[in-house]
């Protein structure tokens, strides 16, 4: 029985983790991951996820994500097959407005929802105890009042472009001082209009507890829509350093010299309170 437990443990592992060929975390990051991604639309949503669910007993973390305004998922399929191919079940509502936070929660419910359904590909197969809220734009303040809206449900935060407080409508109003989970803030170096450094910066410093941020060279306010751009690498590092306890992805952001912080194609980065 030890041996058989030694087995399924190598299995996970191997399945959760694939050799690091990169030079850079963020390399191996960009990369895609080791599991084959599936999609599929439902009434409300779409669903991206590893297509063979459950290998070797791996019980699969919960992205949901929030959409930029008038935006919907398939503008985003790069980010959303990217996090599935590292091992997240992710849903993604298919509500052009998102910044309330309610469609983001609804999604996180739905997927937690078919965990227990005996007639989901999903069954017994998530992990309900970790779940991410992520989105851009109207969607990344949306991913911040899922946080703060859902009781503790969320674990860590993503905002993507996070609007300046002159652009954001009082019904999509959101309060990062009030979040409690770990949130990293990314945005563009050419975004000077919408989610400048001077709103990224400001929302940091109103943070309680841990958080980082960072501006990638180069990218402008709809930078993560189509393939993802350059958010891919640190944007998987970061939740896989959160909800997958992924120690090699925790040095992007954590330690003597995280690695973002040295990255010449990045900017404005700085980090508080991380484990």
């Amino acid at each position: 029985m030890r041996l058989l437990a030694a087995v399924v443990l190598l299995v996970q592992a191997v399945i959760a983790s694939p050799a690091r060929t990169a030079d850079t975390i963020e390399a191996h990051y960009r990369a895609a991951g080791p599991w084959a991604v599936a999609t599929a639309d439902v009434p409300g949503y779409r669903l991206s996820y590893p297509a063979d669910l459950g290998a070797g007993g791996f019980k699969h973390p919960i992205i949901t994500w929030g959409n930029g305004t008038n935006a919907v998922p398939t503008q985003y399929s790069g980010v959303l097959n990217q996090l599935a191919s590292w091992g997240f079940a992710v849903v993604a509502s298919t509500d052009t407005t998102t910044g309330t936070g309610s469609e983001m929660i609804a999604a996180a419910q739905y997927l937690i929802g078919r965990n227990t359904d005996t007639s989901s590909v999903f069954y017994g197969k998530l992990d309900v105890t970790k779940v991410g809220a992520v989105g851009h734009s109207q969607g990344a303040g949306g991913s911040v009042n899922t946080a703060t809206k859902s009781a503790g449900l969320i674990d860590t935060v993503v905002p993507i472009a996070l609007p300046a407080p002159i652009w954001v409508s009082s019904g999509d109003a959101f309060s990062v001082s009030r979040l409690t989970c770990p949130v990293l803030f990314l945005s563009g170096a050419k975004d000077v209009l919408i989610s400048p450094n001077s709103a990224i910066q400001a929302y940091y410093g109103e943070v309680p507890g841990a958080a980082a941020k960072a501006l990638l060279k180069g990218a402008g306010h709809n930078t993560i829509q189509g393939t993802g751009g350059g958010f891919l690498g640190y944007l998987t590092a970061w939740l896989m350093y959160q909800l997958q306890d992924d120690a090699y992805a925790r040095g992007a952001f954590a330690g003597a010299i995280p690695e973002i912080n040295t990255n010449a194609g990045w900017q404005n980065q700085v980090e508080k309170n991380l484990p």
